[in-house]
């Protein structure tokens, strides 16, 4: 229940935002110089909203924007301060144990990127902020090559309830994050 609040949360937020360019010539060249990449390693690349967890108590996700850079061996996701793309964040393929969707890779809007000490949400959106669920697949199968796994369920399958709770307006349940890939 809580992930698909912060789902449901960080989907109302994609209306909220701002285009960051990729798709013209001399945005690619840009990106290619800025993040040091050559044309022929680049698989895709989709804007997309994220969040970062460590293992252990969740904390609620703030997604924020980025530029999804999906290269043959690790997902770079990139701020972008006009005209300049940097490097946030990189999720290499050989760190990633497993992937998780909530519903099958045809329609699940997110994904979940299981690495050994942490976990990575992706919400890959087209131009007009629609899920990309096209580049989400070449996402998914490109970084989980050699026989790594795709889990399809429920939280469930990676939240926890620790039996505590926390009190505030109402009481809310403590989770905890877990890694499925070895469950």
């Amino acid at each position: 229940m809580y992930f698909k609040f912060i789902t449901l949360l960080a989907l109302a937020l994609l209306t909220g935002c701002t285009t960051i360019p990729y798709e013209k010539p001399q945005d690619r060249l840009n990106i290619q110089k800025d993040l040091s990449l050559k044309p022929e390693e680049i698989v895709t690349m989709t804007q997309v909203n994220w969040c970062a967890y460590a293992y252990g108590e969740v904390t609620p996700c703030h997604p924020q924007e980025a530029l999804g850079v999906q290269t043959r061996t690790k997902l770079i996701l990139a701020s972008y301060d006009k005209p300049h793309y940097k490097t946030m964040v990189e999720v290499q393929a050989s760190d990633v144990v497993c992937a998780h969707l909530q519903t099958p890779v045809d329609t699940a809007p997110n994904l979940f990127l299981f690495a050994q000490n942490y976990a990575v949400q992706i919400w890959p959106v087209e131009p007009n902020f629609k899920p990309d669920i096209a580049k989400k697949k070449l996402i998914v199968d490109t970084m989980l090559q050699s026989g790594k796994r795709t889990l399809v369920g429920t939280e469930k399958d990676y939240v926890s309830d620790t039996g505590r709770g926390r009190a505030g307006m109402t009481m809310t349940s403590i989770v905890n994050l877990v890694n499925p890939c070895s469950l």
